[in-house]
């Protein structure tokens, strides 16, 4: 079997950009001031900035070389999630640490490798607040620190007390996630194979013969992006960015109300009675800021969505959006009891705190979702993402294969071939927000991998080609 002789590592962008949503949520901005804006959230420079990746070749030792892309998500740094990934960072975690992790190392199984890398950490100097001063009779903050606030001020300064520390922490998601991609593919490579093939040998599924319903986001073009989708079928649709709360929800959730049956119409007079998709709305938390997260008023909103788009089912994803993992679970959790008693039909789909494997399932223990969009890459290494969605679907919660527009087409193929073997229900069209060329790359990719499966199924069965 092929061995990893060396590392490429070179700057890419994404496919879209990252955004700093607690800044655009806070007060409407047009798009072109985002360009110039100074970030909120740590870690962002400005609202809007290019997405930034780094795309990691494995050279083998017969001269191939396989490919991934260390990508974030759009809104980084928000509910638990890593912050703004680097290009230049990532170069250097995947040189100092991840080069001399995998040098030599055989490409004959993918999950063992996408363990090992999943568990790598670095040694960084950060930057962080000083610790506050005590009092040394008391053994703590004295209580004149405590009167005056000193104890947050540093020397008694308007701004904290920096001081540079060095830690030791995992690397970023996105060098998990793009280095992974690239294992994958090697392995795939060295044993003549699909991708999704690897992962269902791997995970002893069986092997992939049908394409998996593909959701499509809308981003910002609201309606004219929504005629694309429904000219191409999608399964699920429109997701549409909210931004821009007073516009696109109102003082009171109307504005949300009146576009899904805006959606609900155009599905009709676009399409033939076949034609029933899902109607997916992400509020990214802001039926939680329109209502000061009064659970009963947000219920209000979702039975009105639920009556604009019959006969079409409805999925609503985030529809508030809390301080901690612990409050996301119990708010979601209580507005799905609501839901039930209502008789409603509504799926609540959890996003924003469901980071990892370990988030995913805490919850699905606490039946707090319908649905989970198992986000690729905030999940860091690959094989998170195919145990986040078998998780999912062992306990009877819809598996949503999502990520974000902010990827590549190499981390969107790789997508693809986790969905073919993992089977959610659905799977995230990326990267970008333009609909056509998203939607295009997932169908023919796993119209070209179920061909090749299905080929090689027929020779293996035969003993000779057709």
């Amino acid at each position: 079997m092929p061995t990893i002789a060396h590392l490429l590592a070179v700057p890419s962008v994404g496919g879209y950009y990252c955004e700093d949503l607690a800044a655009l949520q806070s007060r409407p901005m047009p798009v072109a001031e985002r360009y110039a804006a100074p970030g909120v959230t740590p870690g962002f420079r400005r609202v809007r900035e290019v997405a930034e990746a780094v795309s990691v070749g494995l050279v083998l030792d017969n001269g191939r070389v396989a490919w991934g892309d260390c990508v974030a998500v759009a809104y980084s740094g928000k509910a638990g999630r890593w912050p703004v990934f680097r290009a230049d960072e990532g170069i250097a975690a995947v040189r100092q640490v991840v080069a001399p992790a995998l040098a030599g190392q055989s490409v004959a199984e993918f999950r063992t490798l996408a363990a090992k890398i999943d568990g790598l950490v670095e040694t960084a100097v950060v930057e962080r607040p000083a610790e506050a001063p005590h009092d040394r009779r008391a053994g703590g903050v004295s209580r004149r620190d405590l009167l005056t606030g000193r104890f947050l001020r540093g020397d008694g300064g308007e701004s904290p007390r920096m001081e540079r520390v060095a830690v030791t922490r995992p690397l970023h998601t996105a060098v998990r996630y793009g280095v992974s991609q690239a294992l994958l593919q090697a392995t795939a490579l060295a044993r003549g194979l699909t991708m999704a093939e690897v992962i269902a040998e791997e995970w002893e599924l069986p092997l992939p013969s049908e394409p998996v319903p593909i959701h499509a986001q809308s981003g910002g073009d609201r309606y004219a992006n929504v005629d694309k989708m429904i000219a191409r079928r999608v399964a699920s649709l429109p997701h549409a960015l909210v931004d821009n709360i007073p516009e696109q929800l109102g003082r009171d959730g109307s504005g949300l109300v009146q576009y899904a049956r805006w959606v609900k119409e155009r599905i009709q007079a676009l399409a033939g009675s076949d034609y029933r998709p899902t109607i997916h709305l992400d509020v990214h938390g802001a039926l939680g800021q329109v209502f000061d997260n009064n659970l009963g008023k947000v219920l209000g909103v979702l039975y009105a969505l639920e009556t604009a788009v019959r006969p079409y089912a409805l999925r609503v994803e985030c529809p508030v959006m809390m301080d901690s993992r612990d409050a996301q679970i119990d708010a979601m959790r209580t507005l799905r009891q609501y839901v039930r008693a209502r008789g409603m039909g509504v799926h609540l789909v959890a996003d924003e705190w469901a980071n990892t494997l370990d988030d995913i399932r805490a919850f699905v223990d606490a039946q707090a979702a319908d649905m989970i969009q198992i986000k690729m890459p905030d999940l860091g290494s690959v094989h998170n993402t195919v145990d986040a969605v078998l998780v999912c679907k062992q306990s009877g919660v819809g598996a949503f294969l999502g990520g974000s527009c902010a990827e590549t087409d190499i981390s969107a193929r790789v997508s693809v071939h986790v969905a073919l073997a993992a089977r959610p229900d659905i799977v995230m069209a990326k990267p970008g927000m333009g609909v056509d060329e998203a939607v295009m790359l997932a169908q023919n990719e796993m119209g070209r991998a179920l061909a090749e499966i299905g080929q090689r199924c027929h020779t293996n069965s035969t003993g000779r080609t057709s």
